[in-house]
């Protein structure tokens, strides 16, 4: 004896199996969870719209209808106790909603501002950034695996280098998983978007602003490792200053310490011909070359001018305030967001790469000579 066909299903019907699938499965794994009876059919009513206009306002796109809807729809979706099932959404649609963020341990105001424009900008969709932090013990190939095993739907990654391993991003290529990167592009096979500083732009604006100020002497604070967005700010500024006929030297910082770059600093100032002013490709680097001078006696911009690159919080603090050039890292965080759905929605041919000029911020250690 066969068993009968089965029966056609229509749209809603599959869709209610799908949410009785669903809270089946979260009342088994989690036995105190307790599930909205409400539907959005009966937010509908309540609020006398579709189901498709209730689903639209609670959901992405309350923008396209009127003001007094959207708080009619949200009013009764509130009385209700109505809150959407995105486990079940995720299921029919074949997504998760989720969203990768790769950060840098320990990280700076910079950090901290793109990781909030992330957030700003996801949090008017549906999606959900899982924010990781790679380190020597947990890398960055390791958190992109415990990523991949999420079924995340992107990544957006803030890089520790431009260098990557063979094979780097096999693990995220082979299931199509769109990257985007932020603060520095990587050099890898895959192609990669990428939203960030205009490294060369800003720097050269800093050459120019010390330039204007009558400097001809000049000199850069660099780290001593290969970031390669510090080296471009060593490199344009440079090139800046030479062609206008000044004089640049570079002094490289033994690490991040600011005991070791003060000291270093330190001796550099005692022993090294005097420049009228110093480029710091970093706040972080400007701060030793004040301990240096507050251990020294010097006074800046007295004996010579300094000025950093980022605007992190302490630099209006330091006395003098540093004048430095302001990175704006939640629009970047914000673009970068904006890149990453759009290759999600099928949206983009080749590689994209947005940068933005730094905004110069003057404060009180920079002097006209």
């Amino acid at each position: 004896m066969g068993f009968p066909a089965p029966l056609p299903l229509t749209a809603n019907a599959a869709m209610g199996c799908v949410r009785f699938f669903c809270r089946y499965i979260v009342r088994m794994k989690n036995p105190i969870y307790t599930e909205s009876t409400a539907t959005l059919a009966e937010v509908a009513r309540k609020a006398g719209v579709s189901r498709q206009t209730a689903g639209r306002i609670l959901g992405t796109d309350a923008h396209k209808h009127r003001p007094d809807t959207v708080e009619r729809v949200r009013a009764a979706a509130e009385k209700l106790g109505y809150r959407p099932n995105l486990l079940a959404k995720s299921i029919v649609a074949g997504r998760t909603y989720s969203i990768g963020v790769l950060m840098p341990p320990n990280s700076d105001t910079y950090c901290y501002q793109i990781g909030t424009g992330i957030h700003d900008r996801l949090s008017r969709t549906d999606l959900i950034p899982i924010f990781l932090q790679p380190s020597s013990e947990h890398p960055e190939h390791e958190q992109i695996h415990r990523l991949v095993d999420r079924r995340v739907d992107g990544v957006l990654l803030f890089p520790t280098t431009i260098k990557v391993a063979p094979g780097y991003f096999n693990e995220i290529a082979r299931r199509n998983i769109p990257v985007v990167c932020m603060n520095q592009p990587i050099a890898s096979e895959t192609p990669c978007d990428f939203a960030g500083t205009d490294e060369v732009k800003s720097s050269e604006n800093a050459a120019e602003y010390l330039l204007r100020k009558g400097h001809r002497d000049l000199c850069v604070i660099a780290s001593s490792g290969v970031e390669e967005n510090l080296e471009e700010r060593v490199a344009a500024f440079k090139n800046r200053a030479v062609s206008s006929g000044a004089t640049c030297a570079v002094l490289r910082m033994p690490n991040w310490t600011l005991s070791d770059n003060s000291a270093a600093a330190a001796n550099y100032l005692e022993k090294a011909p005097k420049h009228t002013a110093y480029f710091a490709v970093s706040d972080v680097l400007a701060v030793a070359l004040y301990k240096a001078a507050e251990k020294l006696g010097l006074k800046i911009p007295a004996d010579f001018s300094v000025i950093g690159f980022a605007d992190l919080d302490f630099a209006a603090y330091l006395s003098p305030a540093l004048t430095s050039m302001r990175q704006d890292g939640r629009h970047i965080g914000k673009i970068a967001a904006d890149l990453l759905i759009e290759r999600m929605n099928g949206i983009g041919g080749d590689s994209r790469e947005l940068r933005f000029p730094a905004e110069l911020i003057e404060r009180d250690s920079v002097t006209a000579v």
